[in-house]
Parts: structure tokens; C-alpha cells; sequence
């Protein structure tokens, strides 16, 4: 396995610039916002990842394996590392798997383009579609061998360890998901999604979103008890990262986490709320949703938001 470390910014989630922006990672980011703030920001499971490889510099992908002519290469392990601006030090905060390295610069598609709101930000390097970003808690892992690159293509010594450090880890979230779907196979749609529903609602995802939230978005119910953990983005149609991404998700109350779910309201760009016409006045009243309701949107869910405005909101 070939494996390429890139060195970025610190950042809590690299979806967007709204709350933080990238530090350490190179002089730009003193003055500038890294193109690496949207390293984990995908689009249909698609993810586009920037490193600067240096100055008047290029990635040199003939060292991992590609032909003289070639402009990229396949099923490389990504491994991002920043530089803990608490502690110092470099550490992993997250890996793309079966990732493409590009030998130059390509332009961002139209369609990822237009859920970020930096438009001057439409380049990557690397792109991949399985994707594992750390919280900050669970960066731990320790890269010495880098010096002052912010490319490096390893060593074996090195490699072996950060290849067996990520498959444990890979494991772990792989049977978190296993268990959740435990029982389902032969289950469909909405059944399914009920069943992943009840157990995601006893998993770790839930109780991030309890800390996050205290209280249903959308209202004043604050007995846990009574909160649910729900996805933005439905179960089966996300992928392995957006499963267990707590920016995946939504604390809400039983009424309006019923309708959310069934599409029957979902919020604009600015976190307004949408009322489908399906709900008349009457069950509005009852359910207590009306239109001057709102949640926070920002660079961390809005392209959740916006696909379950797309996807599961009925007009």
C-alpha cells in the first residue's frame, strides 16, 4: 500500500470557515484561509482535498507509483496531518483510503462548488470517496519524519504503524455501524430506517449531539428522556463518514423529529423553517411548528440541510 502524509491546518471539522479557520499548516494560513478548510466538506459522498505541496513545488506522484506522463494515481492512503496548536507536535486528524493524488491542481466541480461559500476555493489535489476525519479528542497518533514538508511519502518503519494504527481504528467504526444495522438486511426503507433509528439513539452519536444541543433545536423540551438523535441525511442514503458524523444530525423533540423525518418541514440556507402544504394549520397548531421557527445552519450542516431540502422535504 502506497501512502502519501499531508500536512494542513488545525481545524476542528474542515467543513467551511464560518467558526474557525485553519491553524498553523504553512505562512499562508497567518494571513489567508487554507484551501484545506473544505478537506471534509463532500458532496454526494465525493470528497476534494487540497495540500500545498510547497512553493514553485508539485506532488511527485512518480514516487508513489505513477507513470512519467501520468496526471494522477490511484489507491493511495492519504494520511492529513496538522500540527496541534495546544500541544505542538503532528498528528494524524484523519485519512482519505483508495484516494487519487494528482500530479497539478484540478478545479472543484460546479456541483461541490455550490454548497461552499469561499468561491475563490475551487481547487484540489486529492480526491476520494472514503473518508475518516478525527474529533480532536481522538488525535493521538503522533508523525515524527516529516521536518518542515508539507509532503511526505513516508517510510516503512513509519508506514507499518500508521497502517496498523488506522485498520484498528477502521475496525472500531466499522462495527459500530455493523451493530446499528444489526438485524436489518432484509429490511427496507422506512422500517429499516426505524430499526438504525432506535439504536443509533443508544450509541455515542446521540449523546454528542445531547452535549452539543442541551435541548430540541427547535423548541424548549430539554428532558433527555425525551430528546431523539436525528438524521439530516437518511441512514441509507449516507456513507460510512456521514453514518456517524455528528454534523449528520439533529436533536429534536418526538413531534418535530416525526416531522422532520417525514418531510413535512426542513429549513432554508439561513435555518428558517420550510412547512411542507401537506401539514394544514390545524396539525401545525398541535404539533406546535410554525413559521417563524428556525435552527442554526452553518458551514458544518448546511449541505446536509440542503439535501434533505432536496431529497426528503415534501413541498
Amino acid at each position: 500500500m502506497k501512502i502519501f502524509y499531508c500536512r494542513i491546518g488545525w481545524m476542528s471539522s474542515y467543513r467551511g470557515c464560518s467558526t474557525e479557520k485553519p491553524i498553523n499548516g504553512g505562512l499562508y494560513n497567518k494571513d489567508n484561509i487554507g484551501h484545506e478548510v473544505y478537506n471534509y466538506l463532500g458532496y454526494n459522498g465525493r470528497y476534494y482535498g487540497f495540500v500545498e505541496p510547497g512553493r514553485n513545488s508539485s506532488i511527485h506522484i512518480d514516487r508513489l507509483g505513477a507513470r512519467k506522463n501520468d496526471n494522477s494515481v490511484n489507491d493511495i492512503l492519504v494520511v492529513w496531518v496538522a500540527s496541534n496548536p495546544t500541544t505542538g507536535g503532528q498528528y494524524i486528524i484523519g485519512w482519505y483510503k483508495d484516494a487519487i493524488v494528482y500530479r497539478k491542481l484540478e478545479k472543484v466541480p460546479d456541483d461541490a462548488m455550490s454548497i461552499r461559500t469561499l468561491k475563490t476555493h475551487n481547487f484540489y489535489d486529492i480526491y476520494s470517496e472514503r473518508v475518516t476525519l478525527l474529533e480532536e479528542k481522538d488525535r493521538i497518533f503522533q508523525i515524527k519524519g516529516m521536518g518542515h514538508s508539507n509532503i511526505w511519502y513516508g517510510n516503512e518503519e513509519v508506514d507499518n504503524t500508521v497502517i496498523s494504527y488506522i485498520d484498528t481504528y477502521d475496525k472500531k467504526l466499522d462495527d459500530r455501524i455493523i451493530k446499528i444495522e444489526k438485524d436489518t438486511s432484509e429490511l427496507l426503507g422506512q422500517e429499516k430506517e426505524a430499526v438504525v433509528k432506535t439504536r443509533i439513539n443508544q450509541d455515542i452519536f446521540r449523546k454528542r449531539l445531547v452535549m452539543r444541543y442541551k435541548h430540541c433545536c427547535l423548541c424548549s423540551v430539554n428532558n433527555e428522556k425525551l430528546l431523539i438523535a436525528s438524521h439530516i441525511k437518511p441512514w441509507s442514503d449516507s456513507d460510512s463518514y456521514e453514518k456517524l458524523d455528528m454534523n449528520n444530525g439533529l436533536l429534536l423533540c418526538p413531534n418535530h423529529d416525526k416531522l422532520f423525518d417525514s418531510g413535512l418541514i426542513s429549513f432554508d440556507d439561513n435555518g428558517s423553517i420550510m412547512l411542507s402544504n401537506e401539514l394544514d394549520s390545524i396539525n401545525r397548531v398541535f404539533l406546535n411548528v410554525n413559521e417563524n421557527m428556525n435552527i442554526i445552519v452553518d458551514d458544518d450542516n448546511a449541505e446536509y440541510i440542503k439535501y434533505h431540502r432536496e431529497n426528503v422535504y415534501k413541498v
